[in-house]
């Protein structure tokens, strides 16, 4: 009997060996590749729209007859506004650094219809009030923006730089205990320089690669700009003599800021680029 379970033991391990011959190698699995973010860095094209709202303060001066000193004060500052909407469109480059970082210039310009009432005096002796419907209907920037990655697909930034912006002429009429009929004078259109302030996030939308979804807001302040009111109609005041018939010169001194909100869709040329690895 122990001669019979000796032979039994060596069978046994003789076959489990030969079997464990015979099994291939078990595959060894690769550690995943590190997470790839393909970079901020390249060009893009924007557009969208939102809201704005814009504040004048204005005062006049004026020189009756050559009577007084030229430009005498003959209003305090008034303040005027008005909102609107705004659509939008632009284009930019940026360049991500350090991981985490972005900067870049863009350009941009705006349609809009920011729009209020504007009053003011058509002086005579009578000191007349009239008013008017101020527009601003386009704008235009350039700039440069600096920004910070919350995360490879999440930037907020703030940028800044230059601004103009149109304001349209103003028919003034006048006010309904004054007839409410046209004056036949008109504040002429302006262009206004400034700067402009601002800051925003962009969010990479999942399906669709190199499409992002961007929320913005401004501050826009302009440079303070006269402007002299003309007659385009011999009616109310105007007559052959100029504003009121009686031959005098008005200027009109006036600000413009305004504050503007907008939700843009933004196009990355390269963003199925060559990836680069995240270091987070």
């Amino acid at each position: 009997m122990k001669k019979l379970m000796v032979a039994l033991t060596a069978m046994t391990a003789f076959t489990g060996t030969a079997v464990a011959a015979d099994l291939a190698a078990r595959p060894v699995k690769a550690l995943p590749p590190p997470v790839p973010v393909v970079s901020w860095t390249g060009c893009y094209i924007s557009g969208g729209g939102g809201y704005g709202m814009m504040k004048v303060d204005h005062s006049e001066t004026a020189n009756i007859l050559g009577i007084g000193a030229v430009n005498t004060p003959i209003t305090g500052n008034r303040t005027t506004g008005g909102d609107g909407w705004l659509a939008t469109v632009g284009a930019g480059c940026d360049y991500q650094f350090n991981s985490r970082w972005v900067v870049g210039g863009f350009a941009d310009g705006t349609w809009s219809d920011l729009h209020g009432d504007h009053g003011t005096t058509i002086f005579s002796f009578d000191d007349t009030n009239v008013q008017g419907r101020m527009k601003q209907d386009w704008s235009w920037a350039v700039g440069g923006r600096v920004g910070y990655l919350v995360n490879p697909s999440f930037l907020t930034y703030v940028n800044a730089g230059f601004t103009q912006a149109h304001l349209q002429a103003t028919n003034l009429n006048f006010i309904a205990f004054d007839g409410g009929l046209f004056s036949g004078v008109q504040l002429p259109g302006q262009t206004l320089d400034g700067y402009f302030i601002g800051s925003g996030i962009e969010y990479q939308m999942d399906w669709l690669p190199g499409l992002f979804v961007r929320s913005e807001a401004r501050g826009n302040v302009y440079n303070r700009k006269s402007v002299s009111p003309t007659c385009v109609a011999v009616t109310g005041f105007c007559g052959a003599l100029g504003v009121n018939g009686l031959g005098f010169s008005q200027l009109e001194d006036r600000r413009l800021i305004t504050y503007t909100g907008k939700v843009e869709l933004v196009y990355r040329f390269n963003w199925s680029g060559a990836p680069l690895v995240a270091k987070y």
